[in-house]
């Protein structure tokens, strides 16, 4: 069966005119030059907003807690963690008021191990050395301890004050020191060394570290004929309320009789206080004159003076010693602790 054929033909294609096609052209052209006058006008300004970006990045935004999220504001920032710190700090400082006691209790080998665990912390700060220094001077190991003296004396950073009293002590000692290692050297000194008067390293305020009082000052000077006069200047930790009942003065003086031997005076020993009442209140030093009458000449044991040792306690625990010459203090050595008053009732 053959196809169909539609009994209508399509409908013609119909010419376009000559005046329609200029039309067209016409609209063509006005277009284009539209679209070259506004991509001029907006072109210069992408260029720069281009370069600003390029220039100045902005972060891409980011979910809270992710890597990249922007700055909260100050407020409500999260402030940097002290806690290690300040456990480090309660550590050390635990440490050197261990130390500190146990040396003046006389216990050499526990203040040394407790000051070596300081040490290996901070092993230039100048406190521990000379805390070290002296514990083992008052050890009997000058080699060792004039050898951390002169480690102190080298430190680059450490102040004219600290270099200057580490270099005395070096002085002092009269022995060659021994490097730092902390072992005991081979070396030992002479039981007569001489120890000056307030040797005893000491800090910033001028007490021993970890006393509650100190003496600053001791001068003798001649008094009315036959006497001398001792002034000890005490001086109380600033901070510290003191209970001048628990605060007891021990001064000794000592004469030599004609074989050489030093022995205790049996003379009349008169102490004052200059500036009552006595209480630190102003920490400022409190001032003690003791008189001492010298032994008449032409004693049948032909005394004379040889010095004197003073030491200050308190809660019956020894605060600080002086002595002039310092090797009474070696020979008549202060008791580190005194004994505890008895009841009256006892």
């Amino acid at each position: 069966m053959s196809p169909t054929t539609p009994s209508t033909p399509p409908i013609p294609k119909q010419p376009i005119g000559t005046t329609f096609a200029v039309a067209i052209g016409v609209l063509g052209v006005f277009m284009a030059l539209q679209f070259l006058a506004i991509a001029s006008y907006y072109l210069p300004k992408i260029r720069q907003q281009v370069v600003e970006s390029a220039a100045n990045p902005q972060p891409a935004p980011t979910q809270p807690g992710q890597p990249g999220q922007p700055r909260q504001p100050e407020s409500t920032q999260q402030q940097p963690r002290t806690g290690p710190d300040q456990l480090l700090v309660q550590r050390i400082n635990k440490l050197l008021a261990d130390s500190d006691r146990a040396y003046r209790i006389g216990d050499y080998d526990t203040a040394l191990k407790l000051i070596d665990q300081v040490i290996d912390t901070l092993p230039t700060d100048p406190s521990g050395l000379l805390r070290k220094a002296r514990i083992l001077e008052k050890a009997g190991r000058l080699p060792d301890a004039a050898g951390v003296y002169a480690f102190v004396a080298s430190l680059p950073g450490v102040s004219p004050e600290i270099r200057a009293q580490a270099e005395k002590k070096i002085k002092m000692l009269d022995v060659q020191p021994a490097p730092p290692t902390g072992e005991p050297s081979e070396s030992s000194p002479s039981e007569e060394a001489p120890s000056p008067s307030g040797s005893t390293v000491r800090d910033e305020i001028g007490l021993q570290p970890g006393s509650v009082l100190g003496i600053v000052d001791s001068r003798l000077r001649d008094g009315a004929p036959g006497t001398k006069v001792l002034r000890v200047a005490i001086k109380s930790r600033p901070g510290q309320t003191i209970d001048t009942r628990n605060m007891k003065l021990h001064v000794y003086f000592f004469e030599k009789d004609e074989t050489g031997e030093i022995l205790e005076t049996n003379s009349k020993v008169a102490p004052q206080w200059i500036s009552p009442p006595v209480n630190w209140a102003d920490n400022e030093p409190e001032l003690l004159d003791v008189t001492y009458n010298l032994p008449p000449k032409g004693s049948p044991e032909g005394r004379e003076f040889a010095g004197y040792v003073v030491g200050i306690f308190y809660n019956n625990e020894l605060q600080d010693t002086r002595a002039d010459p310092g090797a009474l203090a070696r020979k008549f050595p202060l008791p580190l602790y005194l004994k505890q008053d008895k009841p009256e009732n006892e």
